[in-house]
């Protein structure tokens, strides 16, 4: 079975399993602990996690394949291309938001 994942712009990743497509995209929504979504290839919002880890955690939960390992994978290959200029992936630094989010 042919799986891959693949950053399709800027914190929005798609995660192909065979005949499933999961798009992970980041909202930037200060109003939620959860604000990276998982859709279908067709939009329809499956389930929301507290970071993109978690996002990729629950697609691997439900296919059984090795979803964040080709994650990390993709994470490397990025950090090597010297044509990527992505910076860093939103919402990873929970622990800074996470004092912010409490902080009154």
């Amino acid at each position: 079975m042919d799986y891959s994942v693949d950053e399709i712009q800027p914190n929005v990743w798609r995660v192909s399993i065979g005949t499933v497509t999961r798009i992970v995209r980041f909202r930037s929504d200060d109003m939620t602990f959860a604000p990276w979504d998982v859709a279908s290839a067709d939009g329809q919002t499956l389930w929301s996690a507290s970071s993109l880890a978690s996002a990729f955690r629950w697609i691997q939960a439900r296919t059984g394949y090795p979803v964040e390992a080709l994650f990390a994978q993709a994470l490397l290959e990025r950090s090597v291309d010297p044509q990527s200029d992505h910076g860093h992936v939103a919402g990873e630094s929970a622990e800074g938001d996470d004092k912010r989010a409490f902080s009154g």
